[in-house]
């Protein structure tokens, strides 16, 4: 009974703060306790009763239907209520919500919870509390659910042996005070199937149960059960569908699917992966991610993904202003803090994927950055000007000999960039693919390089539709963002009446009076292309965790040879902003 109630202390913290016994108490009783089975419905879309729930174990799943079928919200997990809006403001329900899994929610009417909060006030401000956080954080998040509480861990390959990474999970979550059993079927034969699985729910911490074509009921009962699936398989195994997949029906379409991500195994010490897409074209899966043994970093960034508490990294454009991402990520670095989910537009597109792609190794980068330099890309590439000043091609043959034939999914960090598809006038999110093909199409500034066909649309620098692309990375189970942004809006005034003629400009320029500050032609256009994605990096900066714009005043678009110089002004920056964050906000140092 005891650790029931430690059980329920612990859930209905996460909600209403701390708690007395008499408080728990009140709460129990106020409520209905009602158990679901997998695919029952709490209500549906459209009912008009307003109960609020409480999810006690299991785990539920919010679905929407419309004209163009049934879309999933997002899951809700234990100590998260449910159907809060229904109960405040009467309306009929907006969604539908099931179990997706054995599930025990406590049920209140209007009633039941209106006489609890009369009497403990303090508990309605938490409820708002909680319900206002999770609007704020499902405004891009697409409704992200809860951390996986059981997790099914496939064996693809029966023989291949997964211990050296499974004891290095374990040994990370006990060294992050996250509590953690491992089974397998043999580890729990003494119970039936029902008492153990019902026991699992009693744990406060992650159940990861190992699955594999040897015991294939006991497959099915781990899928029943569990919240996350992750396919394991050793990387330079047969790509092809395995037998266990076919057999659990694992790709089929339904409301109660499982998230499903595909680990990639590799031997230590293993070079960069190659044809990773060859495992992806037959799966219908939410992610993968490339793990070496015994690479610690790896490890951790796997234990952080699987539980939701990724940190993603989002660089934005801004011509040769984007060396000084080169010195941000050194100094993030340098603080411990460690990128699991990397994303950029253009400039920060280049130069954030040659440092995943580099694996985060600040020697190589900055040999690769030296080099282009070198080579002056931007130089002697005039073009006869119909659809840009340059031809690109220098570009083009620097960043092919980079990245060679690997693609988006072979990096070790899982990266993405952004393009504007200029044909269906929309931004288009590129994580798959050839990396030069997409990191050319994010960085083709209009007019400055040419339109990149992608299966036949032309596509042109991301900046034009999201400067700073941000929305992309709730895609990901993440739980802190870094946004980084090399140009925000200014509030800029002219000195003077009316637009002077070109040649009084001239003149001005030539006798240096500097009477007239105007942006060149080149910023001028560029600039007018961008406000409307500038206007939107205003809008969604406040939805990340931390948001830092750089001082890069006098750094011209393609003044690649101030390089060293603005790194340093990024590393710098970096550190000072760093510094001064409070003590609270340095999630790094927890």
């Amino acid at each position: 009974m005891n650790s029931l109630k430690n059980k329920y202390h612990q859930l209905f913290h996460k909600l209403f703060g701390e708690l007395n016994d008499d408080l728990l108490e009140q709460i129990i009783s106020s409520g209905t306790k009602k158990e679901f089975n997998t695919g029952e419905y709490l209500f549906h879309q459209g009912d008009s009763e307003s109960c609020l729930y409480i999810v006690l174990s299991g785990r539920l799943r919010a679905i929407k239907e419309d004209g163009n079928g049934v879309r999933i919200l997002g899951d809700i997990g234990e100590g998260e209520p449910v159907g809060e809006f229904a109960l405040f403001t009467g309306e009929p329900r907006m969604a539908s919500v099931l179990a997706i899994r054995k599930s025990a929610v406590l049920e209140f009417d209007q009633q039941e919870y209106f006489q609890l909060v009369a009497r403990n006030p303090k508990l309605a401000n938490s409820m708002t509390r909680f319900v206002i956080n999770r609007l704020r954080r499902n405004t891009f998040q697409q409704n992200q659910s809860s951390p996986p509480k059981n997790i099914a861990l496939i064996n693809l390959q029966a023989d291949h042996d997964l211990s050296p990474w499974t004891i290095d999970m374990e040994a990370y979550f006990k060294e992050n005070g996250i509590p953690v059993q491992v089974f397998d079927h043999e580890s729990q034969e003494a119970l039936s199937d029902h008492e153990f699985f019902d026991s699992l729910e009693s744990y406060a911490g992650v159940n990861i149960l190992i699955c594999s074509e040897t015991n294939p009921n006991w497959s099915h009962q781990c899928l029943v059960y569990a919240d996350l699936v992750i396919l394991a398989t050793d990387f330079k195994g047969n790509p092809a569908l395995y037998q266990i997949e076919k057999d659990l029906d694992l790709y089929s379409q339904s409301i109660l699917n499982k998230k499903i991500y595909l680990l990639f195994l590799h031997e230590k010490e293993a070079s960069m992966p190659k044809e990773t897409s060859k495992w992806l074209e037959n799966r219908t899966i939410n992610l993968h991610i490339h793990v070496r043994q015994g690479n610690s970093g790896d490890i951790r960034r796997f234990c952080r993904i699987i539980t939701n508490n990724a940190t993603g990294l989002v660089l934005g454009g801004g011509g040769a202003k984007g060396y000084a991402h080169l010195g941000v990520v050194k100094a993030l670095q340098e603080k411990g803090i460690e990128i699991d989910f990397l994303g950029g537009t253009s400039a920060g597109a280049i130069y954030g994927i040659t440092m995943s792609f580099s694996d985060f190794d600040f020697e190589k980068i900055e040999v690769i950055t030296q080099h282009a330099v070198e080579s002056k890309l931007t130089s002697n590439d005039i073009s006869l000007p119909l659809i840009s000043f340059l031809s690109g091609k220098k570009v083009k043959k620097f960043v092919k000999n980079l990245f060679k034939e690997f693609g988006l999914e072979d990096i070790w960090v899982n990266s993405y960039c952004v393009s504007t598809n200029y044909s269906r006038a929309s931004a288009k999110i590129h994580d798959r693919g050839p990396i030069w093909q997409q990191v050319m199409a994010s960085m083709a500034i209009p007019g400055v390089f040419p339109p990149v066909v992608i299966d036949q649309y032309l596509h042109v620098d991301g900046a034009v539709m999201d400067n700073l692309p941000i929305e992309p990375m709730y895609r990901y189970p993440i739980s802190k963002i870094i946004a980084v942004s090399l140009s925000g809006l200014i509030d800029r005034k002219v000195e003077f009446e009316s637009t002077p003629s070109n040649w009084s400009i001239f003149w001005d320029k030539f006798s240096r009076k500097s009477k007239y500050k105007l942006p060149n032609v080149g910023s001028l256009i560029i600039n007018s292309l961008m406000l409307n994605s500038h206007q939107k990096q205003e809008v969604t900066k406040s939805k990340v965790s931390h948001y830092f714009e750089l001082n890069l005043k006098g750094v011209g678009l393609l003044d690649e040879s101030k390089w060293k110089e603005i790194l340093k002004k990024g590393y710098d920056q970096t550190n000072e902003y760093l510094e001064q964050l409070p003590k609270e906000e340095r999630f790094w140092e927890k």
